[in-house]
């Protein structure tokens, strides 16, 4: 293979990497679903959230998976899942499982936030759409919406 094909594969392996990097966590509006755990189970999520902020994604989400199979309809736990599977560099998981989100019954505007925004990195324009206007219509996050939608808006 030559040098340029290398780069041009290098760079392609690292676009869904890469596009981890834009995704910040607001930590804070995950609060209100975490409550509703169990102390042990907040306890796990805690340990979950220490390993994404040091950097180690596949051992967070194995923690966070079974949280998932016991509690399926908090969304602060498949925003944390799936935030893990960005940053691991699977786009379609992390979308997957964002999905699932908006599916939840704790509402939450930043879910449907997190999910535009996944969406978006997914090129799925339409759902990040729908998702922008939830949030929009909540009156809540007008900075974090407008930014989406100028990303939205980019070519």
């Amino acid at each position: 293979m030559k040098h340029g094909a290398r780069a041009i594969l290098a760079s392609i392996l690292l676009l869904p990497a890469l596009a981890g990097q834009d995704v910040k966590l607001d930590y804070s509006r995950l609060q209100p679903a975490l409550n509703e755990l169990s102390d042990p189970e907040r306890g796990v999520v805690n340990d979950a959230i220490r390993l994404i902020k040091s950097g180690s994604h596949s051992l967070a989400l194995a923690r966070l998976t079974e949280l998932n199979q016991r509690n399926p309809q908090n969304s602060s736990l498949r925003i944390l899942a799936s935030y893990a599977l960005l940053q691991l560099g699977n786009l379609a998981g992390a979308f997957t499982e964002a999905e699932k989100v908006h599916e939840a019954t704790t509402e939450n505007v930043y879910a449907c936030w997190f999910l535009a925004k996944i969406a978006l990195l997914n090129g799925k324009t339409a759902i990040c759409r729908r998702e922008l206007e939830h949030v929009r219509q909540s009156g809540q996050m007008a900075a974090q919406v407008k930014q989406l939608e100028k990303e939205l808006e980019k070519p």
